[in-house]
């Protein structure tokens, strides 16, 4: 059975990411780049893509998993789609999939700090066998 904690992070991870989607919704006509098709046709296939799967991430571990890349998709896209001209395109598509991202690996369980702890220690474990 679930702890009242673990109810508690899931609703906010829940509501991290749907405001997050409602952000990516907003953004084009609230920083002024709705005038590039490339980038609401990003946005609007974003949307209705990936925003049903964001307030399942806390319950499907496959669905963060698959936010957690489209996050880096989101952050990658003016580049890729040709936006990126405009500074406030690509510094809001940059921030916004990263904290989507964070937060899909979060709901994940994916750990940085575990992550680059576990790196640490292969690292030792071979210089010391190795010299």
């Amino acid at each position: 059975m679930k702890s009242l904690r673990n109810t508690l992070q899931d609703r906010r991870l829940n509501a991290a990411a749907g405001a997050l989607i409602l952000w990516v919704a907003l953004a084009p006509w609230i920083w002024g780049y709705a005038s590039s098709p490339a980038a609401v046709a990003s946005h609007v296939f974003f949307i209705f893509a990936f925003g049903p799967l964001t307030f399942l991430i806390a319950v499907l571990r496959p669905a963060a998993y698959v936010v957690f890349a489209a996050g880096l998709w989101l952050a990658a896209s003016p580049w890729v789609l040709g936006y990126a001209l405009d500074h406030s395109a690509w510094l809001s598509e940059l921030v916004t999939g990263a904290l989507l991202s964070v937060v899909a690996a979060s709901a994940a369980g994916i750990s940085v700090a575990r992550l680059t702890s576990a790196r640490r220690k292969r690292r030792r474990g071979t210089t010391a066998t190795g010299s």
